[in-house]
């Protein structure tokens, strides 16, 4: 049997012990780095895209901020800023709000499942403001409201 045999490749995620939050509440996720965006020809939630740990930090940073509450199955309104000197050639605020989406819901493959850690489905993103703000140091702050 192989050594691997029974381990993922990846972390899908952890059941989280308390209550999804509260209508109102909010939450704030601050990530260095560029975001991760969304690629039709390959997902960077696959472990062996070259850009995955994107993908890795921002989940990260989200879990740390849900602090052990479920994912919401309402409405969300998200409130997106990137700080940066410049766009990665070809990429645009929209592919990064798609790829936010896809890293903060529930996803699987061929060869990869992630659980919830802040909504369901990206469709319950019903309220979405994204702003590049020119900056030395590339950061992105998530701003998450929690609307039902």
């Amino acid at each position: 049997m192989p050594q691997n045999a029974g381990r993922l490749s990846h972390d899908p995620g952890r059941l989280p012990p308390k209550s999804a939050p509260r209508r109102g509440q909010k939450i704030v996720i601050r990530v260095a780095g560029y975001p991760p965006f969304k690629e039709a020809r390959a997902s960077l939630r696959n472990p062996k895209h070259p850009l995955y740990d994107r993908f890795v930090r921002q989940r990260k940073s989200a879990g740390k901020a849900m602090r052990g509450r479920r994912w919401s199955e309402g409405a969300i309104a998200l409130n997106f800023t990137m700080f940066a000197p410049g766009f990665e050639k070809g990429k645009g605020l929209v592919d990064y709000v798609g790829g936010i989406e896809d890293t903060l819901d529930g996803s699987h493959g061929f060869t990869f499942t992630y659980l919830p850690i802040v909504f369901q489905d990206d469709c319950q993103v019903c309220r979405i403001e994204s702003l590049f703000k020119l900056n030395p140091t590339t950061e992105y702050v998530l701003e998450i409201e929690f609307l039902q």
